[in-house]
Formats: structure tokens, C-alpha cells, sequence
């Protein structure tokens, strides 16, 4: 499939500073004069695994935690398939391009962690034992006092202006519904007062109750033990967001988990994307692979299905396995081909009735006076019936009589 195999490629990004993929390296940006600093928005992605051309001009990169980007040739600025040495350091340079000294920041530090929820190959099929898992988002804040008024600005923390608030699992085994079930709200104090209040209304817990559970390193314990353990596969409808934001979660506390924990987090983990399942069945009967991205609560109204609490992570996990229960049956069908569009047929004229001739009607005229006089009719009925005079009918009559006569045939 793959043509060339290349060990770095600079990516042009528009209205933002380009991008930097070194194999075995994490993704760098590149600052105006060249320096490379490690790029925020990549760190839950891990290293650079591959670098590849395809036969139709696509560059393929793939990584660590995160699934592959494909670009196209107007998005390359610059690649090379040169081995990286003497060192990585004089290869970029090479390309004139600066290596930052090994930094102390959080953010490196959680680059230079091991792999987090590594996927293992992707089964192409629903998993016969499943754990869903889905989460809910809140952005950070930093509360900044006046002497009037209290600002909240948007902050980042670890790289990312976002952070799990509730995050929810619910295990199925051929549709039925497991043991395993998880749902936890995050107490995150950069999160807006209203968060917590609203976690606060969904649990009913207490201040102090709350405070206790949603401590970030209790519910990710909790999630290992209860959810990761079980080393079923995890579903979830869109990977993407979720699994970046749980990586980076378990990351900031890596260092506070146990030994078995810690190998929890890294063994690799067989992950299951309903939503790319919905694109796979879409594109069974089509010539072209297409990607729709449907979202969750969408594609359930089409399948009739009411979530009365969308965008409540516990929700959409159950409106997930019905919608999987849904999508399972589609894949079971045969795909109907359109028929080729044809118009109507046009209907045949009636045939046209057979054109008598003057002897054939007056056959037939008589004919109907006889058969009429051999009912019984008087000849004023027989002429009413026929539209003929009464001397016709007499004439008619009497010719008849006439020609069995001569025949040698006396009439009834």
C-alpha cells in the first residue's frame, strides 16, 4: 500500500505555526526562527510511529496513542527518508531547525511518560463483551478579583483549556447489561462554580461527600479498578476527545499510582469507535469510503430512539448500546441496490372495432329480430328494442318464413 517511508515531514498549517513529525520523536512546533517546541495539542498522541507515501500521494503519519492523520501534498512543506543520526539533534539541525534543551516543564514531563491506554488493533465487528465509556467536558477558569467585580478568565492547564467533568461506564456482555457500573463527577477547582453545583444536583451528595469522591486521583483509581481491570474492550461513539482527555488525566497522576496500576494504564487496550462502526456500515453498499461522523443523539432519532437527557455522559452511554443494538442488525443486512430508473410503460391503444359491412349488419339486425320474436316479444316490443319500424320487423318475419319454406322447413 505504502510507496515511500520518510523519517521527518513538515506540515503547513494555516494561520498557526507549522508542525514538526521525527519519527520515534513527539510532535513539535516550530517557531518563527525554527525552534521546535513540543506541541500542546499532540501531547496525549505519544511518539511518531510511521511516516509513509501511498500510492495516491497521501502522506500517512501515525502515532503512539493517537490514530493516523493523512495528509495531502499541498500540506507538506518539506520531507526527507534520511536516517536520523549522528544525532537527532544534528539531523534537524541539517534542516535548520533548533532542538529545544531537554525541558523541566509539566508538559514535557508528560511527554516522556510511557504510553497511556495504548489501542490495540481495532476489532472490525461489535466485541461480543463490551464497557462503554463516555465523558462530559468542562473549560477552566482562573478567578482574577477587582476590586468591584470577579473575572473569570479562560486558562489551560497541562496544555488543555478543558478537563473531564463526569465520566461514565456501563458494561454489556451480548447486550446485556454487567456488573460494571461507573459514574463519577470530577471536583476540579478551575471548573466555574456552576459546575459544581450542577454535580452537586445530579449526585446529592454533600459538599464534603463530593469533594471527597471527585478528588481527581480517587476517581481515577476507582476507574482502573472498576473499569480497566476487567481488560474488556472499551466502546466508545467517538474516541477522539475522550481517550485524549483521559490519557492526559491519568497522566497528571501517573506518579501517584501503584505499581499495578501503573500497568493498568499501559498495557494496551482494545478500543471499539461506534461512530466509525456507523461509517463502515454506511459505506457497505457504496463504491467509495466516505466519512459522516453522525453524531450520537442524531442517529438515534433517526432510529426512534429518545434520549430525554442528552449530553449526560451516563445517558449517552446507555443511548449508545441501543443504537449499537441497532447498527448490529443493519450490519446483518444485505445492502438493496438501486435499480436502474426506467419510465413508465405506455399503456397500448384499444384495438379499434371491426368495421362491419353493409351485408354483416344487416345480418346481424335480423338475427336480433328473430331471436327477440323467439322470446316472445310482439312486434312492437321487437321494434321499440331495435330502433326499427314495425313493417321492418313484419318483413324481416315474413322473409324468414319465406326462406324456410322454400328450404322445406316449416318454422316453431
Amino acid at each position: 500500500m505504502f510507496a515511500t517511508t520518510f523519517t521527518m515531514l513538515e506540515r503547513k498549517i494555516s494561520n498557526n505555526l507549522n508542525c514538526l513529525y521525527l519519527l520515534n520523536r513527539p510532535v513539535y512546533q516550530i517557531d518563527h526562527d525554527k525552534r521546535l517546541t513540543p506541541a500542546e495539542h499532540y501531547g496525549d498522541a505519544g511518539n511518531v510511529t510511521a511516516i509513509e507515501l501511498d500510492n495516491h500521494d497521501r502522506f500517512h503519519i501515525s502515532f503512539a496513542s493517537r490514530s493516523e492523520m493523512v495528509l495531502t501534498p499541498k500540506k507538506v512543506v518539506t520531507c526527507s527518508d534520511a536516517a536520523i543520526g549522528p544525532s537527532c539533534e544534528e539531523f534537524l539541525q541539517s534542516f535548520g531547525y533548533i532542538l529545544p534543551d531537554a525541558a523541566t516543564s509539566d508538559q514535557q514531563r508528560l511527554i516522556n511518560l510511557p504510553n497511556i491506554l495504548t489501542p490495540a488493533p481495532a476489532p472490525t465487528t461489535i466485541p461480543p463483551a463490551y464497557i462503554i465509556i463516555d465523558c462530559e467536558f468542562g473549560n477552566l477558569f482562573r478567578r482574577t478579583n477587582t476590586p468591584n467585580t470577579i473575572n473569570w478568565q479562560v486558562m489551560k492547564a497541562a496544555g488543555l483549556k478543558t478537563n473531564v467533568f463526569q465520566l461514565s461506564a456501563i458494561g454489556f456482555n451480548r447486550h446485556h447489561q454487567t456488573n460494571v457500573f461507573f459514574n463519577r463527577y470530577f471536583d476540579n477547582p478551575d471548573f466555574l462554580p456552576e459546575k459544581k453545583l450542577a454535580g452537586l444536583a445530579a449526585t446529592g451528595l454533600t459538599l464534603a461527600q463530593y469533594e471527597r469522591q471527585g478528588d481527581p486521583l480517587t476517581v481515577i483509581k476507582a476507574f482502573i479498578n472498576q473499569v480497566l481491570q476487567p481488560a474488556l474492550p472499551l466502546v466508545f461513539w467517538d474516541q477522539t476527545q475522550d481517550i485524549k482527555y483521559l490519557r492526559r488525566l491519568i497522566a497528571q497522576h501517573y506518579d501517584q499510582l501503584t505499581p499495578s496500576e501503573q500497568h493498568a494504564v499501559t498495557t494496551p487496550v482494545t478500543i471499539f469507535d461506534a461512530q466509525a462502526y456507523t461509517n463502515m456500515i454506511i459505506n457497505l453498499g457504496n463504491h467509495k469510503n466516505g466519512y459522516h461522523n453522525l453524531p450520537l443523539n442524531g442517529l438515534a432519532a433517526i432510529f426512534n430512539l429518545t434520549n430525554p437527557n442528552q449530553h449526560n455522559a451516563l445517558w449517552d452511554v446507555q443511548t449508545t448500546e441501543l443504537v449499537l443494538q441497532k447498527l448490529a442488525r443493519l450490519h446483518q443486512q444485505a445492502p438493496t441496490e438501486t435499480p436502474q430508473p426506467v419510465p413508465l410503460a405506455t399503456p397500448l391503444p384499444p384495438a379499434p372495432a371491426p368495421v362491419r359491412t353493409r351485408h354483416q349488419r344487416r345480418n346481424a339486425k335480423y338475427a336480433l329480430v328473430k331471436k327477440l320474436h323467439a322470446h316472445g316479444k310482439t312486434y312492437r316490443e321487437i321494434a321499440a328494442a331495435t330502433g326499427i319500424s314495425i313493417s321492418s320487423v313484419n318483413y324481416i318475419l315474413k322473409k324468414a318464413v319465406n326462406l324456410h319454406s322454400q328450404a322445406g322447413v316449416t318454422p316453431l
